[in-house]
């Protein structure tokens, strides 16, 4: 045959054939390497046998991009038939179509809000210039990791690195101080700051200056920087703020500049101060209350500087052996330390999420199972006429795809109601981090989950409905039961989404046990009718600990003698409003050989009658009493943890302790009740009570325990404060109640968002159990109707359907409670610490589902009592 005609006849082949390109391809690569011989034949050289063939099949290049023009022309045509004729299908099927994309836009959307938070969370950049640079550096003992680190400890990472393009810190915390401007005192967050700090961020003031290096090493602030939101509220946004006065703990300073707007970084801080490198706080090196904040030098990787900063710290631990053993420095991507606290769990709403986007495609698929049984006489007449089957499936596929697109649609709605509770609950303002929003990423994201769930929940039922021949279904009168595969395959859906409805469900329960449950005895003091306040007093009217004591004792029997009011005290932190400061104490005459090895205990200040009004139990020994004053024998109450780790097996009341940057010892005259002090459904916090009288450590903080209403008490308290001094503000009333529900908050976000998956879940699996069985006594009436003509009782049939739908529950409930422990143990990767998953939180989870799946069982098992055996025989 010539070889254009062999050409053509191959191209109409492969045309006809619907052939792949590189079947194409490989031909002409034959058919040049046969012209180049028959030309070779015909008395031409090779060289230019090669060249004419080339030449010739540059035409055939020509015929190949025309076959390929028109295959996607054809392809285009065909894609556009599959998608008018799965519309028309879809339309006809209102209910179908509707009941699925309402329950793909719920587990999408959810997915895709989710997914977008942790994108913004854990993946983007914060808003710093080259975010990527930045690391903050936390204090690790005997490698493990800890908090803050020591002010003299970062001056000497500060001074001997050399992997930093700048290194920084700043106070763990805010301290609140009084703030004096023109004739009106106010309260301001005031954060402490080295003087490159902000240079470091490269986040510059937009009025005025930076910190300089001297301003450090004064004795004393002298400058100081404000928040925009302070420059535009006290001094109405005047530009000529620059350079004006203020007196903040007694101490003039004079601002030199305006932060920008919104400008956050770790803590919240109305005016920034430079750190007093000489000065008295912290002025020991086993005091950690800084966060160290470095910008790497370019070309200078994290692991890099680690290894530099390891060095350094080797260094300081053999110069100052007595507080830098085993300590060094650990150095955490900014980002990274930023979401710390919620990383874990946004993880575990993924998780969550995902669970139901899994149950929601099994209950789809499982809608396009019974679908397709139903199109079976369709597929069967449509493969008789000439379909192929893989043309089928394209089909089929393009119906699901199509409804998951509509699903992906309306799921960017649900997206927008979920990253807007997701940011408010998780606080993801407050952190720093860039606001999760919806934007290309977001819709490329929600655009891949539907294709990808629109693949998942139609491939399988596309291969079952067209695997069956034509000649089955193409007689008269020919009805079919489901086939036993595609039986076990809709109970694997139903079995899969009840057993992860369980896990759901069994995480939910112990959130909800533990932030309910809670009791006085579970927080070890009692919140009830207390009322809380911060009193600021500052410099110069009250310096020493005499006055400032005499200040208290005066407002504090002011206070006891309102009518309602059962006690009052005051205490340097109240439990979870105010959380750490923990010091080392150890017994008298056997101090520990490095801080390592001392016992570290939550220090507070109090005056007395404080556990009484806090509710904190004593259990041995006595209070904290007036006749502890200044000069007096000093004693401390520990709590009941701290007296067992110092004093085991002996009597602690009488014994003499140490204290961490104390001087001399103290007499243990009680010993308390354990309580929660920093976190809530955390373990309880060793502590030490010492009296504020006597260390001359000021107390900041009232506590007010009433017989009525705590909030009718803001009034007359402020009242009595100003009457003893007007220049001293009242800050931060409000009962103790509130404290704990402010510290519930991130576990009720949790608890929360697992509520409202586990209640999608079960009623998606409520769903899928009812469709399963409701499919089945459709499928079933035939059989049925024989077995009710034979004699059989409608019970024994309404039997017969309750064990099957039980059955399917039983083996759900049955996995998912095997699956449920080890998840249950994943939960502790929290940042706290759940109640133990005990036979109640099963017992509750397994009740809940079993009536769920009972009441779901009923209406098709109900159906089988109404089928009229004649009417289903005349189908037949």
């Amino acid at each position: 045959m010539p070889l254009t005609s062999r050409i053509a006849s191959t191209i109409r082949s492969l045309l006809r054939k619907d052939a792949v390109e590189q079947d194409l391809h490989d031909e002409l690569r034959g058919y040049l390497d046969l012209r180049e011989q028959e030309l070779v034949d015909q008395g031409l050289s090779v060289e230019r046998a090669r060249r004419t063939a080339r030449l010739e099949l540059g035409g055939m290049d020509q015929v190949k991009e025309r076959v390929r023009d028109e295959r996607r022309g054809a392809l285009i045509d065909t894609l556009r038939q599959d998608v008018q004729f799965g519309a028309r299908v879809l339309r006809r099927d209102l209910v179908f179509t509707t009941v699925t994309v309402v329950t793909l836009a719920l587990a999408i959307g959810g997915t895709t809000g989710v997914l977008s938070t942790i994108d913004a969370a854990l993946f983007r950049p914060v808003a710093y210039a080259e975010s990527d640079r930045l690391v903050v550096g936390r204090k690790t003992r005997n490698g493990v990791l800890g908090g803050p680190v020591s002010r003299l400890d970062y001056f000497d990472f500060r001074e001997r690195s050399r992997s930093f393009d700048g290194l920084a810190a700043l106070g763990v915390s805010s301290l609140q101080g009084t703030v004096t401007s023109g004739t009106e005192p106010w309260v301001a967050d005031v954060g402490i700051v080295t003087w490159n700090l902000f240079r470091v961020l490269r986040v510059n003031p937009i009025l005025g200056r930076h910190f300089l290096p001297e301003e450090e090493a004064q004795d004393s602030p002298s400058t100081a920087l404000i928040s925009h939101r302070v420059w535009q509220d006290r001094f109405a946004g005047s530009p000529g703020i620059l350079g004006t006065p203020i007196t903040m703990f007694g101490t003039p300073v004079t601002i030199v500049g305006v932060m920008p707007a919104g400008f956050r970084f770790l803590v919240d801080a109305d005016v920034w101060i430079p750190v007093n490198r000489a000065g008295p706080w912290d002025p020991v090196r086993d005091s950690h209350s800084h966060w160290v904040v470095g910008r790497l030098n370019p070309g200078v990787s994290t692991e890099q500087a680690q290894h530099d900063v390891d060095a350094i710290a080797h260094g300081l631990a053999i110069q100052f052996p007595a507080t830098n053993k085993a300590k060094g420095l650990r150095l955490t991507p900014v980002q990274a330390f930023m979401v710390r606290d919620i990383s874990a769990i946004l993880m575990l709403l993924m998780g969550a999420m995902l669970a139901v986007l899994v149950i929601a495609c099994t209950n789809v698929a499982g809608l396009f199972l019974a679908r397709g049984q139903r199109r079976l006489p369709e597929m069967a007449m449509r493969t008789a006429l000439g379909a192929s089957r893989r043309r089928l499936v394209r089909q089929l596929l393009t119906e699901s795809t199509l409804l998951t697109a509509l699903a992906g649609g309306l799921g960017i709605g649900v997206t927008y109601l979920s990253l807007r509770l997701l940011e408010k609950l998780l606080s993801l303002g407050t952190l720093g981090i860039g606001r999760p929003a919806i934007d290309g990423r977001t819709l490329l994201v929600a655009l891949a989950i539907s294709i990808a769930t629109g693949l998942l929940v139609g491939i399988v039922p596309a291969m079952r409905a067209t695997g069956i021949g034509p000649a089955s279904w193409l007689g008269t009168g020919r009805q079919h039961t489901e086939g036993r595969r595609s039986v076990r395959l809709r109970s694997a859906f139903v079995v899969t989404q009840v057993a992860l409805s369980v896990v759901l469900l069994t995480a939910s329960v112990l959130f909800i046990r533990s932030i309910v449950g809670l009791t006085p005895s579970d927080l070890g003091f009692d919140p009830g009718r207390v009322y809380t306040a911060r009193v600021m007093l500052s410099p110069p009217r009250y310096l020493t600990s005499p006055q400032r004591q005499a200040f208290f004792d005066s407002v504090l029997a002011d206070i006891s003698r309102l009518p309602g009011v059962t006690s009052a005290a005051a205490v340097s932190k109240v439990p979870i409003l105010n959380p750490w400061q923990d010091w080392g104490i150890w017994p008298a005459g056997r101090p520990p050989a490095t801080p390592a090895e001392s016992f570290s205990v939550m220090a507070r200040w109090v005056t007395p009658g404080y556990f009484e009004t806090m509710g904190i139990p004593i259990l041995r020994g006595r209070d904290i009493s007036a006749r502890d004053s200044e000069g007096a024998p000093q004693v401390i109450v520990i709590s009941e943890l701290a007296a067992r780790r110092l004093f085991p097996n002996r009597d602690p009341i009488g014994q003499m302790v140490q204290v961490w940057s104390t001087t001399g010892t103290f007499q243990v005259v009680g010993v308390v009740g354990d309580a929660r002090l920093n976190v809530m459904l955390d373990t309880f916090d060793p502590a030490m009570y010492m009296s504020s009288d006597q260390a001359g450590v000021p107390v900041s903080h009232i506590v007010i325990k009433t017989s009525g209403d705590p909030t009718q008490l803001a009034g007359p308290l402020r009242g009595i404060v100003r009457g003893r001094d007007r220049t001293v503000p009242v800050v931060g009333l409000m009962p103790m109640t509130e404290v704990i529900d402010q510290g519930l908050s991130v576990f009720r976000v949790v608890g929360l968002a697992l509520g409202v998956y586990s209640g999608i879940a079960l009623l998606l699996t409520a769903i899928g159990l009812y469709g399963a069985l409701a499919y089945h006594v459709s499928q079933q009436e035939g059989e049925m109707s024989v077995r009710l003509a034979m004699g059989a009782t409608p019970v024994a049939l309404l039997r017969r359907v309750l064990v099957r739908g039980l059955a399917l529950a039983g083996a759900g409930l049955l996995l998912g409670a095997i699956v449920s422990v080890p998840s249950a143990r994943l939960l502790n990767q929290l940042p706290f610490t759940l109640q133990p998953q005990g036979p109640s939180s099963h017992a509750t989870v397994l009740g809940v589902l079993g009536v769920v799946a009972i009441a779901a069982c009923l209406i098709p098992a109900w159906r089988v009592m109404r089928i009229n055996p004649v009417n289903a025989l005349r189908k037949e």
